[in-house]
């Protein structure tokens, strides 16, 4: 049995979290002040030079703002925050997106996949094609293995979805996708446990068929079908 590399959080990432347990579960609202850092330093027995750290990296997540002489006061993280700020709100959920998080990821998914399938189904190459088939075939070994490896497949999964953007032509595209990567590996993680390892990966074989005939609507719409029934799962 593997269990895989083990890490103690720092005091800092520990604080980070409390601060955004407060944040993320409503305890604290856009607009309230923190405690000062002497104060802060007082209730927790955390050096202030560790509290400050971690206030810098809250609002670089774009949760807080600290305004000199002034103090650190929430924002509202759904506008002004970063996409570590919307990881960091899935981690607090337990790992798991809320019904709405999802139906605006896969609004994004249509904009970027979509549009990279359409580019790379009008106009792609014979190797293009051989990698994509690689890649799937890489997946459909990892999940014949009995006791599937969720995470190793996600991680090729998410592969196969970052070679479509990178083969499409888009140099902007694959690097939005490693941005959202933890939003992604989520999803697959979650795909995969709700309808099994064959059935996502068929999906990807089913992909790679449609972008070699060229049929862009076909694969648009089979991308829009498989986000629908995810979500449906929220129901």
């Amino acid at each position: 049995m593997l269990i895989g590399k083990i890490q103690i959080p720092t005091l800092e990432e520990l604080f980070i979290s409390k601060i955004e347990e407060q944040i993320f579960t409503g305890r604290l609202r856009p607009g309230d002040k923190l405690p000062t850092e002497r104060q802060l330093q007082q209730e927790t027995n955390i050096s202030r030079s560790v509290i400050h750290a971690a206030l810098v990296s809250l609002e670089k997540k774009g949760i807080i703002e600290i305004k000199n002489r002034s103090g650190a006061y929430v924002l509202d993280y759904t506008v002004t925050g970063t996409l570590e700020a919307l990881n960091a709100n899935i981690r607090h959920n337990g790992g798991r997106m809320t019904k709405k998080q999802a139906e605006d990821f896969f609004e994004i998914r249509m904009v970027i996949e979509g549009c990279a399938m359409r580019k790379l189904a009008e106009s792609h190459t014979d190797e293009d094609i051989k990698k994509l088939i690689a890649i799937v075939e890489e997946a459909e070994a990892l999940a014949s293995i009995n006791n599937c490896d969720i995470n190793a497949l996600s991680q090729q999964l998410f592969v196969f979805q970052r070679s479509i953007c990178a083969y499409c032509g888009n140099e902007i595209f694959p690097l939005l996708m490693n941005e959202f990567a933890p939003i992604i590996m989520h999803f697959w993680d979650e795909s995969i446990t709700n309808f099994g390892p064959d059935k996502n990966v068929s999906l990807a074989r089913k992909f790679v068929e449609d972008i070699e005939k060229g049929d862009a609507e076909g694969a648009l719409q089979r991308l829009e079908r498989s986000s629908v029934a995810y979500i449906d799962c929220y129901k």
